[in-house]
């Protein structure tokens, strides 16, 4: 099944790999959220708004995202004094990318986000409840089979293995096969998000 054409990678990674299937927050993954940074910068990548040139990001002066999370992320790239690679903007939009992501998808009515119950449950947090299940859901199966599927998938399935996120099994240096076929940007987005989780998980063992 495929997903809707108008739904966000970043959207689509967070109901289908950031949250679990109750959708919740699994406080011990926090690497994820360099998933969510990362799928906003390909989303970018694949409609053109930005490009990679010697590892730093570029982005496209002109057009603008109709996605208001994605439009917010191009114009601080615009405005940014300096060029920064792209593993800087990857840690760098993971700061708060899960609220500007759930922000949208409340505001469309896939998610609500659910009050704070106290005491909070022993490692995870209830956060949000998901009104659209079948969205997710089709997500969820459509990683399975996104070696057969668009360019989106195929992306969002790489960077589920990049965050080793992935339940199909795929490794992530088959993943990045699969990617490196289809756009040079998002295979350096897709690498930078994978460095910076095992950092993440590196520094979790220190």
């Amino acid at each position: 099944m495929q997903t809707d054409a108008t739904s966000s990678l970043g959207g689509d990674f967070m109901l289908a790999v950031y949250l679990d299937g109750q959708g919740r927050v699994p406080g011990y993954r926090s690497g994820l959220g360099f998933g969510l940074s990362g799928a906003m910068l390909m989303e970018l990548a694949l409609g053109g708004f930005i490009y990679t040139v010697d590892g730093y990001i570029v982005a496209v002066h002109g057009a603008q995202p109709h996605d208001r999370a994605l439009g917010q992320v191009l114009v601080r790239i615009r405005s940014s004094r300096k060029l920064r690679t792209t593993s800087q903007w990857v840690r760098a939009l993971s700061v708060g990318a899960h609220k500007r992501l759930s922000a949208g998808l409340i505001a469309e009515g896939v998610l609500v986000r659910t009050p704070r119950r106290w005491p909070l449950p022993t490692g995870w947090a209830r956060r949000y409840d998901v009104l659209r299940s079948e969205r997710r859901d089709a997500v969820v199966r459509s990683l399975g089979n996104a070696a057969d599927s668009s360019e989106r998938l195929i992306a969002l399935a790489a960077l589920a293995s990049a965050c080793r996120a992935a339940s199909s099994g795929l490794e992530w240096s088959e993943s990045e096969a699969m990617v490196r076929s289809i756009s040079p940007a998002c295979v350096q987005i897709l690498t930078a998000v994978a460095a910076c989780v095992w950092l993440a998980v590196l520094s979790s063992w220190t």
